[in-house]
Formats: structure tokens, C-alpha cells, sequence
């Protein structure tokens, strides 16, 4: 690279030029390792070197010209390059020493470097360097560029050592600083050994230097290619050559310095200086052999002191595990059992060690252990296992999981290595699990999952015999009353006591389950006639209607009973399905009785799902409208109020009856929001139509309330607003509530009951005598009316007794101080029948069908009131119930003469 030593120099050039190729390639790999390499400091590094080589090619194709042209290069544009080519390079070095500074000892880096710096550096200076400046004639600018070349090949070649012993590269290794320390140095002692020779003037072009210049790039360009090579694989370890020749770079160091002071002393051999010197230099030699020992032996006992603590940490571990570990013999003879042995297996190592293991095993699993030592034994490799053995430990009997592995071939077992863990535990859990995976929490009974599969198996078994299976879902009636108003606590006695009264009921072989909430369920298998199962459902139905006791009180459920029969075509799912819509129909039918399923129920059904779907649009969309039914005195036919029905203008299925919908309706939890829409809408329909009738302000207008509606809370504010938007007075109004919905949480209801009677407003009873009620409760209620069921009055002229049943009711209402009024009259000699009975007041499809107000406007009924409202409104007050008293009396002797 000197360029300022004669005409010569030219061959040198020439023989650069002829390896640009060589470079070239070089450059381009180098190159091409920096763009496989990730971002950051490696890839910068890779990057400034091909740089750093590509101006030092550009540098020599400009002095290699420049001498073709017969002109001296030097100092010329060429140095311009080789200037810039070491800053470049050194930010390329620095720039890989960077990536390592997570894994380097700095410490130890910078001893080292210092040693390696200050030794090679004096070498350098006094070798290399001072000669040079020495012996040369060249002007100021000439030599102090040549000895900064000089000074930079030297300060490049100390830069690589400190790279290598930092290691960057391969994933810590050496080889890629190995290697461009290798090529660099090949290059800047070529220029070394150049510059000596034209100092000493014996330069001859072909020579060392020459080859080292061509050389340098071949150790360059296989770093490159190492470098990207060991992107793709996992970090090695640094080999053992590697990391002794960068161990041995602050010696060599040491070494380079002794040999200036020998070269400088070369004169005075025999001197005292030079004797001390060799004496002081030998006695660092052994100094440093006696570290090396003294640091091999430290590190001897450091590793007998780790695998001392590996060996007790081992058997530490092994002491204090839950684990059993046995080492026995091919034999069965344990040789060594581990301290958990008296712990889990009730034996100490001492009493368990020289013994045959099979022999202390005491259970059924003994034989079971000898196959299993039999099948380790035989195994080459790998383990044996996991397997159970059961044990009996005194009355407790404990499982435990093994596994083995067959060591006889390693010198520090020479057996069979068992482990055994006490899993009786996790055994016990997983029954519980399995139990509550197939078994209903509270009642203990079978689950959903497992009465499908008992189902599934008993089908199975039917294709083989000539019995049939029978499955029977129920479902309680009133149970969410019970559970609203009592709470849940008590609502879980009530099902456990459901559960053992249906288990009571049926047969030990039928197979009883709580499928969740309120519903159960009954397999009953080996059935040879539908009466058979029909008398069983009638038993179920019998005993779920006796009152259970709660908290010191009495309570009632029925309960709604879906009987589905096999068949050759129907499978489990099918028989599930099938016992289930029965049930629905059940219900639907008026409950606390049974339905057997039947091929079209399955049409009612989707009829039932589908309505069920639509009942949310009929209420956004005004379906539902209301219609009236009169009721009448039973005596002058006179209209003394309405009742308001609510129906279904169906768009496919035209006009809908309660009945068809209203189940549904509370099922699906809309039965609140549907109650207040009747109750608005009827008293403003009500309060506009009375004013057009004489004594209008004295009609009552019914309304019935769901049990859901009474129990959801917020009854008296939807009355009292209702009343308020209509502009109704309260007396006007009755609130209907079937007897069942009253005597359920009676206390509530009471309260309920007397904030009602607080607005003014009159409470019947709907459908009495159908229920059960207590006479206590029901002289404790504010009820103004008592309404006798239908089945009553039609009694009245079928039955011989029907007269009684009629006259108690009306008898209970005298003497309770209640008005009745009977309802479903169809027939004259029932009307007649009431009225000698004292019920003056009811309603029917004698006297009318429900419809609107418009056409009741144009009946009868409300011609006699206006005719007898203008004769006698002056002189007559009306009852508490709307009644006139004088039109009371008249059906009283209307009553006597028939």
C-alpha cells in the first residue's frame, strides 16, 4: 500500500490488479452476508466492511493507473481511499466487538486487550515502525504518510485480536474472527514486510509480500460465508483449538515484547541487565504455569464440590419425595427403597430392603406386580407403564401408579428402577367427579346423561324380548310459586322431597332422574301393557298430590305427567322427545294429571313452538286485542259489569282463544308485560264506554291477574296507573286471581292484597272451589267476591249433589260477607237453580259470548238497566258491588215465585 519507494512498485500494483477478481469476490460475499444478517449491529458491521474493501479496490485501480501513465501515485487520489478504508474498517470491528457486549467478561476482555496491546504494540513500534521512519529519505509529507499506514496496519491488526478474544461469530464462537483476523493480517503484513524491504532496499516483485496480498481475500471471503452459514443454525459451542489460541494471545503478547528486548539486547548477551531479564522473564513463565495449575486444581475441586452437592441434592430430593423409589433386582429383590416407603406403604426402607417385593405386596395386585417386574425386566429400554396396583394398608385400602425403567446396564444402578405414587386420592376424586358427571347434585339421582344412556341400553335390550320400556317425564305444577315465595333454600327441600317420594312410588328396577329444575323423569322398563304404566303414572300423580311440610307449613304441587311407549322405529332421542311433548300437553290440558303421547301431538307441538315465537311480535305489533262478556243479575237481567278477555288475531292462524296462548305466554315470561297491557287497555276501553249507559258510574269492570303478575311486584303501581291514565274510579275495578294463586305465599300476598284494597279497588276469587284454600287464610284476605267455578254450575242439573256443592260455596260467601257470582251458565234451570240457591249474579253463554263493547251497547242486558235505572235511580242505592239493593230484592222474589 506505500506508494512512495521507487519505480518497482509498479509489479506490486500490477500483481494487486491481477487479483481484483479475487477481491471482487470477496467484496460481493461479504456483501452478501450483510444482507442475510439480522438488523443491528452484525449487519452494520458486515456492511461498513465490504465497504471498507470495496474503496481500499477502488484505491488500488487509481494507483495502479496512475502508474501506468508513468506518474508517481503517491501521495496522489488514491490515498484518499486508503485513508478512508480504516475509519471504516474499524467501525466495522468495533461495530461486531458491540454485539457481543451482552455475553462478554468485560473485565477479563480489557486485561486481556491491555496485554495483548501494549506487547504486540512495542513489537510493532520498535520493529516495524521506528525502522522505518529511521532509515527513509522521503520529504515530511511522504514519510509521515507512510508511517501512518504503517501505525494504521498495525492498530487494525491489535483491533482483530481484541475481536477475537471476544469471540463474535458463531453464535460465541471464534471462527469467523479467526478467519477475517487470518485475511487482514495477511494484508497489512504484506505491507509490513513491503515497507521493510524497500527501507533495506532488497525489494524484488513475486516475493512473500506479494503472495500475501494475493492470499488475504480467501480467509475474507470464508468468513463471509461462515457467517451466513450460521444464520440457520443453532449456537454451537466454541471449539477447544479456538478458544486456546485466543487464551494464548495475551501470552504470545508477553512473548512479542521479550523478543524486542532480546532484539535491543542482542549486543550485551552476557550482561547483568540481560541476565536479570531472562531470569525475571523465566520466573513469569513459571509464575504463570504455577496460576495455570493452581486455577486447573481450584477448578478440580470446584467441580467435585458441584457434583458432591448434585449427589446431595439428588438424595435430598430423594428423601423428602412423596414418591416411593425402589431399586430391585431382576430377581424382585429390593435393594434400596426410598424413606416415603413407611409414609405410603407403612414399611421402613430397612424392613423393605433384601426382601422380595412381591412378597410384601398384600392385596389382589400381587400377582398383577410380578407379570408387570416380569415385562420391565425384559425391556432393554424405555419405561414400563403407568400402572395401578391396588394395596390393603390395614381396614384402608390405597391405589398407586407405578412406573419402571430397566437400568441393569448402567453402573450405577444395576436394577430395576420403580417409582410408586399414592393416587388414591385423585382415584377418589374421580369417582366424585364421575358421580357428579352422571348424578343430579341435590337429589342425588340419576342425570340427564345418564338416564340417555340407561335409556339407550334398556332399548337395546327390548330388541332382544318381547316387554316394552316406558319413559315418563314430570314436571311440578306451581313449583316456581312455591320457590318465588318461600325462597330457594326451601324450594331445594321441596325437590328432595319430591325425589324420595317418586323413588317411594316406583319400582326398585325403574330408573328415576332429575333432568334440572322442576322436571323428572322415569324409566320403567319390562312394561307389558300401556294400563300397567297408566297405573303407575296415576300412583305418581297420587302421591305428589299430598301436601309436603316446609318450615311448619303445608305445601302443594301437582304434578304434569308425559307417558312415551317404545316402539321398533323409535330410538332414544325419539322416546325422549316424544315423553316430553306428552308432558307439554299434560299441562296444557290443566295439569296434575298424565297424558300418553300420540302421533299427532307432535303437530300441536310445532303449532305450540310457533307461537311461541310469534308471541314477541304480536306484542310490538297490537295482535292482541280484548273482548267482554257481560255479567248480569241473575234476577232482572240487568247488566251490573264486564269482564275483560283478552284474544289473538293471529295472522295465519286467525282469532286465539286463552286458552291456546296464555301458557305459553307465562312460559316464555311475557305474561307480566301482557297483564299490563290488558289492564291499561281495558280500563281506557271501559271508562269511554260507560258513560253511554244509564248508571254508568256504578258498572264494574273485571280483569284477570296472573299469579306471575302478583308475585313480580309491581301490581298496585301498573293498577294505580292504569286507573289514573283511564281516569277510572278504583271501585269500578275487580282484579280476578285464581284460588291456587292466592293461598301461595300467603303473607306476601296478604300484603299485596291490602295495598290493593288501599286504592279502592274489589278482589275476587276465580274458579273457587277448584283449589285448595284455607279458611283462615281466606277470612283473612280483603276478598270481595267469591266467582263459583263452572264445574259447579254445570253440576246443578247433572248431579244429584250439585245443588249442595253450589249452596256451600254461596253459603261460605254469606257467611264470610262476600258477594258470589257463578260463572259458565249455559242452561235456564240453572239460572233458576242459583237464585233459589241466593246467587243472584253470573255470567254465561246463556246470556251472551264475549264481544265488544259496541255490540253489548245493543243487547238486552243493557236496555233493562237503563229502563229500571230511570224508575227507581232516585229512590235505590247501589251495593258495594255495583248491585242495586231494590233489584236484589225483586230477584229474591222472582226467585220464590218460580
Amino acid at each position: 500500500m506505500l506508494t512512495g519507494f521507487g519505480g518497482p512498485r509498479i509489479t506490486h500494483y500490477v500483481g494487486l490488479l491481477s487479483d481484483a477478481p479475487a477481491e471482487l469476490a470477496g467484496i460481493l460475499i461479504i456483501a452478501a452476508t450483510a444482507r442475510h444478517t439480522a438488523r443491528g449491529p452484525l449487519q452494520t458491521a458486515w456492511i461498513a466492511m465490504a465497504t471498507a474493501l470495496a474503496l481500499y479496490l477502488v484505491g488500488v485501480v487509481i494507483g495502479v493507473s496512475s502508474w501506468l501513465w508513468d506518474k508517481d501515485p503517491f501521495p496522489g487520489p488514491a490515498d484518499i481511499f486508503y485513508c478512508a478504508f480504516y475509519p471504516i474498517l474499524a467501525v466495522s470491528i468495533l461495530s461486531m466487538i458491540r454485539a457481543t457486549a451482552v455475553r462478554v467478561l468485560w473485565l477479563q476482555l480489557s486485561l486481556d486487550a491491555t496485554i495483548f496491546v501494549v506487547g504486540f504494540g512495542a513489537f510493532f513500534w520498535f520493529l516495524v515502525l521506528r525502522p522505518v521512519t529511521a532509515h527513509t529519505e522521503l520529504d515530511f509529507l511522504k514519510q509521515a504518510l507512510s508511517v501512518a499506514y504503517l501505525g494504521l496496519d498495525c492498530v487494525m491488526l491489535l483491533i482483530l485480536g481484541v475481536l477475537l478474544l471476544t469471540g463474535v461469530g458463531t453464535g460465541g464462537g471464534r471462527r469467523v474472527p479467526l478467519l477475517l483476523l487470518g485475511g487482514f493480517a495477511s494484508m497489512f503484513l504484506g505491507d509490513i514486510l513491503w515497507s521493510l524491504a524497500k527501507v533495506r532496499g532488497y525489494y524484488l516483485p513475486g516475493q512473500l509480500q506479494d503472495v500475501m496480498y494475493l492470499c488475504c481475500y480467501v480467509p475474507l471471503a470464508a468468513a463471509g460465508r461462515e457467517q451466513m452459514r450460521t444464520i440457520a443454525l443453532p449456537a454451537r459451542a466454541t471449539s477447544a483449538t479456538s478458544d486456546a489460541l485466543a487464551r494464548s494471545l495475551p501470552y504470545a503478547a508477553m512473548l512479542a515484547a521479550f523478543l524486542v528486548l532480546a532484539y535491543f539486547s542482542r549486543g550485551d548477551i552476557g550482561g547483568p541487565a540481560v541476565v536479570m531479564t531472562m531470569i525475571v522473564f523465566s520466573l513469569t513463565l513459571l509464575l504463570m504455569v504455577r496460576q495455570s495449575v493452581g486455577l486447573r486444581e481450584d477448578a478440580l475441586i470446584r467441580e467435585r464440590r458441584a457434583a458432591r452437592m448434585v449427589e446431595e441434592r439428588y438424595a435430598s430430593l430423594i428423601a423428602n419425595a412423596s414418591d416411593v423409589i425402589m431399586i430391585v433386582a431382576p430377581d424382585g429383590i429390593v435393594r434400596f427403597a426410598s424413606p416415603a416407603s413407611e409414609r405410603t406403604l407403612g414399611l421402613p426402607p430397612e424392613q423393605i430392603t433384601g426382601r422380595r417385593l412381591a412378597d410384601l405386596w398384600a392385596g389382589e395386585d400381587a400377582e398383577k406386580l410380578r407379570m408387570f417386574l416380569t415385562e420391565l425386566a425384559a425391556t432393554s429400554s424405555g419405561t414400563v407403564g403407568p400402572v395401578e396396583f391396588r394395596i390393603d394398608r390395614g381396614s384402608k385400602r390405597c391405589v398407586f401408579e407405578s412406573v419402571g425403567s430397566n437400568l441393569t446396564e448402567d453402573p450405577a444402578v444395576r436394577g430395576l428402577a420403580l417409582n410408586f405414587r399414592d393416587i388414591s386420592e385423585r382415584k377418589a376424586l374421580e369417582e366424585q367427579l364421575r358421580q357428579m358427571a352422571f348424578h343430579d347434585p341435590l337429589t342425588l339421582l340419576a342425570n340427564r346423561n345418564l338416564f340417555r344412556d340407561r335409556v339407550q341400553h334398556a332399548l337395546t335390550l327390548v330388541q332382544r324380548g318381547q316387554c316394552s320400556v316406558a319413559v315418563m317425564f314430570l314436571d311440578l305444577d306451581n313449583f316456581k310459586n312455591i320457590n318465588d315465595s318461600l325462597g330457594h333454600d326451601a324450594g331445594d327441600r321441596l325437590l328432595q322431597a319430591v325425589a324420595q317420594r317418586i323413588v317411594k312410588t316406583t319400582r326398585s328396577s325403574d330408573t328415576v332422574a332429575r333432568l334440572g329444575g322442576d322436571e323428572f323423569a322415569v324409566l320403567a322398563e319390562g312394561i307389558d301393557t300401556v294400563a300397567e304404566i297408566e297405573r303407575l303414572a296415576d300412583a305418581l300423580i297420587e302421591a305428589l298430590d299430598l301436601p309436603f311440610k316446609l318450615d311448619g307449613m303445608e305445601v302443594r304441587v301437582g304434578a304434569s305427567i308425559g307417558v312415551a311407549l317404545s316402539s321398533a322405529q323409535a330410538g332414544a332421542e325419539t322416546l325422549l322427545s316424544n315423553a316430553d311433548i306428552a308432558m307439554y300437553h299434560a299441562k296444557a290440558a290443566g295439569k296434575n294429571r298424565h297424558v300418553t303421547f300420540q302421533s299427532q301431538m307432535q303437530d300441536k307441538l310445532h303449532e305450540r313452538l310457533r307461537l311461541e315465537a310469534d308471541i314477541g311480535r304480536a306484542l310490538a305489533q297490537g295482535e292482541f286485542f280484548l273482548e267482554y262478556q257481560p255479567i248480569v243479575d241473575l234476577g232482572t237481567r240487568s247488566l251490573l259489569g264486564v269482564e275483560a278477555l283478552v284474544r289473538w288475531r293471529h295472522p295465519e292462524a286467525g282469532v286465539l282463544l286463552p286458552g291456546r296462548f296464555i301458557q305459553v305466554v307465562e312460559e316464555c315470561g311475557q305474561i307480566v308485560k301482557l297483564g299490563r297491557w290488558v289492564l291499561k287497555q281495558a280500563c281506557r276501553d271501559f271508562g269511554q264506554w260507560r258513560t253511554a249507559v244509564a248508571g254508568g258510574a256504578g258498572l264494574r269492570l273485571a280483569v284477570n291477574i296472573s299469579g306471575r303478575h302478583l308475585q313480580h311486584g309491581e301490581l298496585v303501581h301498573d293498577v294505580a296507573q292504569a286507573l289514573r291514565e283511564a281516569g277510572l274510579e278504583a271501585r269500578n275495578l275487580v282484579i280476578e286471581l285464581t284460588e291456587s294463586t292466592t293461598m301461595y305465599n300467603t303473607d306476601a300476598n296478604l300484603e299485596r292484597f291490602h295495598r290493593l284494597k288501599a286504592l279502592g279497588v274489589r278482589l275476587a276469587i276465580d274458579d273457587f272451589g277448584t283449589g285448595y284454600s284455607s279458611l283462615s287464610y281466606l277470612h283473612r284476605f280483603p276478598i270481595d267476591i267469591l266467582k263459583i267455578d263452572r264445574s259447579f254450575v254445570s253440576r246443578l242439573t247433572n248431579s244429584d249433589n250439585g245443588p249442595e256443592l253450589a249452596r256451600a260455596v254461596i253459603t261460605l260467601g254469606e257467611t264470610l260477607g262476600l258477594e258470589t257470582v257463578a260463572e259458565g251458565i249455559e242452561l235456564e234451570p240453572q239460572v233458576a237453580a242459583l237464585l233459589a240457591l241466593g246467587c243472584v249474579a253470573g255470567q254465561g253463554f246463556l246470556f251472551a259470548a264475549a264481544g265488544s263493547l259496541e255490540e253489548l251497547s245493543k243487547s238486552s242486558f243493557v236496555a233493562v238497566r237503563n229502563a229500571l235505572w230511570t224508575t227507581q235511580s232516585a229512590r235505590e242505592e247501589l251495593s258495594a258491588t255495583g248491585r242495586y239493593r231494590a233489584l236484589r230484592a225483586l230477584a229474591r222474589r222472582t226467585a220464590g215465585a218460580v
